[in-house]
């Protein structure tokens, strides 16, 4: 009886918040109408049947190389796992990250379902989804970093951007770091030096989870042929998202803005949009978006803020088609465990 109240607080609490997330959603999109940065005229461009096409063709085919690459870090633990089987539940968590603060929520979801698909590989799972994560997040800030050191002359006219220039070079080099700790051969000694004797102390259970997390990830060292194949179907994710940004500037008659300053300011404003603020990114994502590109033009310009809005728009009815999968598996699970009793 003492669990009810307990139970109703704590749902509470999270309606709450996700209300509160989803106001400062709709706060942020209207601070940016209000500024003149995102006019809704100019989303109806996108929807002509030749604009239609290309930019749903481009964010289908993003998706699709976000799955490709979850696949061979699955393949990379040993997983017995399909195309057919990973991209409903990519399109479920893509789903979901609408349902979830930040644009990575969709991961724990994809995670969970993985989890459930191979009982025996729990662990496997959810690392194989944190590695999808980290390298995907690895090569956006590479790619920003690149583009910081190639195009530094069109970026320091703004020291707010050098100021980003440089938290990205330092972001990539934890990145580079963390991804040497989990594969480095020379570091598992003192490892288990340290683990020898963080065992005897009260958290054992935490200690050997970590180590069970450390072994999962190392194992990737073995594997090189599938971590390279991840990077580079995270490569052509992050290509393909810069073409949809091209893309959206060519309909809006901007076309005059450099590859480079797509380069530089898609990575990073995608990066920010995963801080879990609201669901997908959404607002956050108009605000960074409109400050990167217009700090990096030097001149107001839609082409950030209507850029990431259609991409969310996209990826949102793409999600839709996730939802489809989630009714439905869930429909499965209810009549296989009727027919289990």
């Amino acid at each position: 009886i003492s669990k009810t109240p307990l139970t109703e607080r704590t749902t509470s609490k999270g309606a709450l918040m996700t209300a509160l997330k989803i106001a400062v959603a709709v706060g942020l999109i209207f601070w940016i109408y209000q500024r003149g940065a995102l006019d809704p005229e100019a989303l109806k461009v996108a929807f002509e049947p030749r604009a239609f096409l290309i930019l749903g063709g481009l964010v289908v085919l993003q998706v699709l190389f976000a799955n490709a690459r979850w696949l061979a870090l699955l393949k990379g633990q040993g997983f017995q796992a399909t195309t057919r089987k990973t991209f409903p539940l990519t399109l479920i968590g893509l789903f979901f990250n609408y349902a979830m603060p930040g644009s990575v929520g969709g991961d724990i979801v994809k995670g969970f379902y993985l989890a459930q698909d191979f009982p025996e590989q729990k662990l496997a799972a959810g690392v194989s989804v944190f590695m999808d994560r980290l390298i995907g997040f690895f090569v956006m800030v590479l790619s920003g970093s690149l583009a910081i050191v190639a195009f530094y002359d069109r970026l320091d006219h703004d020291p707010r951007l050098v100021a980003i220039g440089s938290a990205t070079l330092l972001v990539t080099l934890a990145f580079i770091l963390i991804l040497a700790f989990s594969l480095s051969r020379r570091l598992q000694a003192p490892i288990r030096f340290f683990a020898k004797y963080l065992e005897r102390l009260p958290i054992k259970k935490i200690v050997a989870t970590i180590q069970d997390i450390y072994r999962a990830m190392h194992s990737y060292r073995y594997r090189t042929r599938e971590l390279l194949m991840a990077v580079i179907f995270s490569s052509i994710n992050q290509a393909l998202l810069i073409a949809f940004f091209y893309f959206a500037a060519q309909l809006l008659g901007e076309g005059q803005i450099p590859i480079s300053t797509f380069w530089f300011c898609i990575p990073i404003g995608l990066v920010a949009t995963a801080i879990p603020i609201s669901p997908a990114g959404v607002g956050v994502g108009q605000m960074v978006f409109f400050f990167l590109f217009q700090s990096a033009v030097g001149a107001p310009t839609q082409v950030g803020t209507v850029g990431i809005t259609l991409l969310q728009v996209f990826q949102f009815l793409l999600g839709l088609v996730g939802a489809v999968f989630y009714l439905r598996r869930g429909r499965k699970l209810v009549a296989a465990h009727a027919r289990a009793n």
